[in-house]
């Protein structure tokens, strides 16, 4: 049995239709007796009309049309219409399968390697560990054998105490957990290890404010960011964190709660200073023995303002960062009997986070932010 057009049904091929000829009443109405499904009719002239049907209707309605009448498509509509259409177009069908197997087949090959948690053991060793395994950017992941490259991990560096190997999409993650003393140290020219008594002590390290201001902006290539731009920090917070937790995803004895790592960040604020300037009321011109006052003239707002600018600077030079940028100053002047008191506001970008050793085992700096 033929299935009914219905004009709100989505997935309906439909198809606008022009009659043209004499009379046309007579052949919609001859066409419905039929039980033909015609939609939206649109009288457009005496001699012209245009409606929506089925493919299969149209066809009926060109055998009761005859030669009386010139039946003609205008459109057609409805997913399973361009479908059919796509279909017919094999360049445009192969050109769409390629398409989907490069992508699909893409995303089973690794694009990027991220190695977080190490401390003593360098990293181009780790990555060096995980390649012997089979695991480098462009293999083909499914081929991978995880079990072996973590045995692998473990066996080369018995220093590390737990480790973490997976995958999220193209990139490969590893984390890794070292005991409180590892073997520390730096890589030579030929890829080894120089032990800690010939290199510089790797420490883990949290990244503190030295200043108190605002954050204008906080990136960090190690560590947990515990702040974010526009908070007002106080110095000696904690901005950064060594200290990282870990997610278990699955329960496993001695699964450790977090790893710790020398924090690498770079974060600039808007720091407020407040200063006071002391400077002489009045001008003086004195003798040539430079004893006797000849003359003596009160300073004007000009030179008050010239002399604090002056005053400003050398104290910048002095205490502020060779990077530091003095972006406003506000500058209020007290009168007082020989003096003039200068109070001085001024807002300086700077860089604002110095390191702060973790010590592993002993109460450390609170790292929670708060």
């Amino acid at each position: 049995m033929k299935v009914k057009y219905r004009e709100l049904n989505f997935s309906a091929h439909r198809v606008k239709v022009k009659i043209e000829g004499f009379r046309i009443d007579r052949l919609i109405d001859k066409a419905m007796k039929r039980g033909l499904d015609i939609r939206n009719i649109k009288m457009v002239s005496s001699i012209q009309a245009v409606c929506w049907m089925t493919p299969a209707d149209v066809k009926e309605l060109r055998k009761l049309a005859k030669s009386l009448y010139k039946i003609t498509e205008e459109a057609h509509k409805g997913p399973e219409y361009r479908m059919k259409k796509f279909i017919k177009a094999p360049i445009k069908v192969a050109g769409v399968i390629v398409v989907l197997a490069v992508v699909i087949s893409q995303s089973f090959f690794v694009k990027t390697i991220e190695v977080n948690g190490y401390k003593g053991i360098p990293e181009t060793l780790l990555r060096q560990c995980l390649a012997e395994s089979g695991v480098k950017e462009g293999v083909y992941r499914p081929k991978i054998d995880w079990e072996k490259a973590e045995n692998h991990i473990y066996d080369t560096f018995p220093q590390i105490t737990w480790l973490k190997l997976a995958y999220d999409g193209r990139k490969v993650i590893l984390n890794v957990a070292e005991t409180e003393n590892p073997v520390s140290g730096i890589e030579d020219e030929t890829g080894g290890l120089v032990p800690s008594s010939q290199s510089e002590e790797k420490k883990y390290t949290n990244i503190i404010a030295k200043e108190s201001g605002y954050i204008e902006t906080i990136s960090s290539y190690r560590g947990m960011i515990l702040a974010e731009e526009g908070d007002y920090v106080q110095k000696g917070q904690v901005l950064i964190s060594g200290y990282v937790p870990i997610e278990p995803t699955v329960y496993e004895e001695n699964w450790p709660k977090a790893y710790y790592v020398r924090c690498n960040a770079e974060i600039w604020a808007k720091v407020p200073y407040r200063l006071t300037f002391n400077q002489e009321r009045y001008l003086r011109e004195t003798d040539k023995q430079g004893k006797t006052i000849i003359s003596k003239k009160e300073k004007t707002e000009k030179e008050i303002k010239a002399k604090a600018n002056q005053q400003i600077r050398q104290w910048a030079k002095e205490n502020l960062p060779e990077d530091a940028e003095i972006l406003n100053k506000d500058l209020n002047f007290s009168y007082k009997e020989n003096i003039i008191e200068v109070s001085v506001t001024i807002e300086v970008r700077q860089q604002i986070g110095e390191e702060q050793e973790i010590l592993i085992g002993e109460e450390s700096t609170d790292t929670s932010g708060d």
